[in-house]
């Protein structure tokens, strides 16, 4: 189903100029875009580093919650800070990518990629904090309270 309707949307941009799209099309596209990107698990994993959670028992701060941090409200958010951005042709161009077999590895192993490099970068602070030691450095840490 996807794809018949990913093929129509192509056919459709490419028989007329992108500024043919209206507005709707155009944030439609962003959000099938950022589905490839998992955007739902890195705002999910943010809003945990942030230890940002909804109030269960208040309904009043938690419908306050939603309203400013719910996926839809994020979702809204990034499409229109894509749409800042890219052009509708780029966007199509983005899709195109993700779709295609360099696309698919690319998204199969950016999780991976990430994780790779984040314990490269621990590892790099920690050698950085005990070759500074053997030295007879101090290196201050903020404070976090």
């Amino acid at each position: 189903m996807f794809l018949i309707v990913f093929v129509s949307t192509l056919a459709f941009v490419q028989t007329k100029p992108a500024r043919s799209l209206s507005q709707t099309q155009i944030h439609e596209s962003i959000k099938e875009l950022l589905k490839f990107n998992e955007f739902e698990n890195e705002y999910a994993r943010f809003l945990s580093y942030l230890k940002i959670y909804p109030q269960e028992d208040n309904l009043t701060l938690r419908a306050l919650f939603d309203d400013y941090f719910s996926m839809n409200s994020y979702l809204n958010d990034l499409t229109n800070v894509y749409a800042k951005y890219f052009t509708p042709d780029e966007i199509l161009e983005l899709i195109k990518f993700y779709t295609s077999p360099l696309g698919e590895k690319y998204n199969r192993f950016t999780n991976v990629l990430n994780t790779q490099m984040e314990d490269t970068m621990l590892t790099k602070i920690s050698d950085y904090i005990f070759t500074a030691a053997e030295y007879g450095y101090t290196i201050r840490f903020p404070d976090f309270k």
